[in-house]
């Protein structure tokens, strides 16, 4: 494993525990002030003060949400996180199993190609809305 790809899984890692325990510091430290972040099929999201904007909203929806990592790759500038979205308040039988597709530069995500069906995804009705 390279220098980089080391920096970019610990860039990974802390997406994960940031996303679960402090979203005010999720997307400043983990994202690129210009970050472009494609919820493919449903829109892009262009830069990290709107992409705080959609993860206050999906927070506001679910609280308690929270993303459980099951598998990681990584090569070159790039780290493929295979996640799952849960929600305890939905039940212990509500999941979203999704992939982030995350292009680094300088330590941190400039582009996110994330895939999931977002038909149940909390808060990004507002999203939809943003455009």
């Amino acid at each position: 494993m390279t220098e980089q790809e080391q920096r970019n899984i610990e860039t990974a890692e802390r997406y994960i525990e940031l996303y679960n325990n402090d979203i005010e510091r999720f997307v400043p430290e983990c994202y690129t002030a210009d970050c472009t972040v494609y919820a493919m099929g449903a829109g892009v999201i262009e830069g990290a003060v709107q992409f705080l904007q959609v993860e206050h909203a999906v927070l506001d929806a679910a609280p308690k949400r929270y993303m459980r990592l099951d598998h990681m790759h990584a090569s070159g500038d790039v780290v493929i996180n295979e996640v799952t979205l849960l929600d305890p308040d939905a039940g212990d039988d509500w999941a979203i199993p999704f992939v982030a597709v995350l292009t680094m530069r300088d330590g941190k995500i400039a582009v996110d190609r994330t895939y999931a069906d977002y038909t149940h995804w909390p808060g990004l009705a507002a999203f939809a809305n943003m455009g």
